[in-house]
């Protein structure tokens, strides 16, 4: 039972992240990490105050469940809950943080930085996935694009023989290389702007009207601060516990990158909501399904996840697996067919897919 209770401590304060930003504290945001230990935990407890027959400890136990209820439905997903049924012809969009094509060979493919390797690897799995709204992060170009051609596989991938539309926002440039996010359309995009977040890191919105179905879809494509750690910081965490002063870093970078992510979050959020048309958020939050991030975007949206039931479908490629931190979510005017994940091993990240259909009335 001790066990129980901690599991059951853990989804209460998790369940405290996603209420309490991290302007105030960033410290209930580690509780919201470690939700999915806690949840396990809090299952042994419940299934232990029943079968001894503790029942004050069964209600206690239960009463922590139902107040967790979003967090349970945000991180394993509810089999389509809350998305009611469709009508009309279907919209693919996907979503990937494609760490710069693999451009520096940190996979160690050979000809990473070439024709073949990753960047290849990524442009068959554009192909196959067949999205008809592709949103890009961590998008990287060369000035001499024959040197590391990225434009033309992507028209290729997306396009398929035909011609595709792109809007490219460039956050950062160095020399001939340029960052940012881009997003390619089958559709004729109608209309392109962005939101700034004001930071020298790649994050940044690009704001995307795609003419669809005698309609406007405005796609959200948004690349939210990470906790740009450093090879010191993922050796320290490697190897266990780290010293104080590591201590200190680490959780130096996490605080900064939590009460960034607010403002940006906040910002997008705004624009949401003032939108005319329907709208499609999607990119790398860098936050899990249980923060404050996750939770303030699902107020005004539905999480596409939803349409699975007892996944967790992790999309970041790192140590801890089962971490989803890439996401799509869609307005109310849509309803999600299908949720997909994959790219293994083309990036640190792996793509999500939602298949979305306009909501019946």
């Amino acid at each position: 039972m001790v066990l129980g209770w901690l599991g059951w401590l853990s989804i209460m304060a998790a369940q405290a992240s996603t209420l309490i930003s991290p302007e105030w504290s960033a410290v209930p945001a580690l509780a919201g990490l470690a939700f999915p230990l806690g949840a396990i935990l809090w299952a042994v407890g419940m299934w232990a105050a029943v079968w001894f027959r503790r029942w004050k400890a069964s209600l206690l136990m239960m009463l922590a469940g139902g107040l967790a209820l979003p967090s349970f439905q945000a991180t394993w997903g509810c089999g389509g809950c809350g998305f009611g049924a469709g009508e009309g012809r279907s919209l693919t969009v996907m979503s990937w943080n494609v760490r710069l094509f693999d451009f520096y060979g940190w996979l160690g493919q050979e000809g990473a930085a070439g024709e073949a390797g990753a960047k290849a690897g990524i442009m068959e799995a554009i192909e196959g996935a067949a999205p008809d709204v592709l949103c890009l992060q961590e998008y990287f170009t060369l000035e001499e694009q024959a040197r590391f051609p990225v434009e033309g596989p992507l028209n290729e991938a997306v396009a398929q023989g035909q011609s595709a539309h792109r809007h490219v926002v460039i956050a950062r440039s160095k020399g001939p290389r340029s960052f940012g996010v881009a997003t390619w359309s089958r559709w004729p995009i109608v209309g392109r702007s962005s939101i700034v977040f004001g930071t020298r890191n790649n994050n940044v919105c690009a704001v995307t009207d795609v003419a669809w179905e005698k309609d406007t879809v405005r796609v959200f494509n948004a690349h939210f601060s990470s906790m740009r750690f450093e090879e010191e910081d993922y050796a320290a965490l490697e190897e266990g516990v780290p010293n104080a002063a590591g201590r200190e870093r680490i959780w130096g970078r996490m605080q900064a990158a939590y009460v960034e992510r607010v403002a940006q979050v906040t910002a997008v959020m705004e624009a949401v909501e003032e939108s005319p048309h329907p709208v499609v958020l999607c990119g790398d939050f860098n936050d899990t399904p249980t923060s404050w991030a996750l939770a303030h975007c699902r107020l005004q949206l539905k999480d596409s996840h939803d349409a699975r039931l007892f996944r967790m479908d992790g999309t970041w490629q790192g140590a801890v697996p089962g971490v989803r931190i890439d996401h799509l979510l869609v307005g109310p005017h849509w309803t999600a067919l299908d949720y997909a994940t994959g790219g293994d091993g083309l990036s640190d990240h792996r793509f999500v897919k939602a298949v979305l259909q306009a909501a019946r009335p």
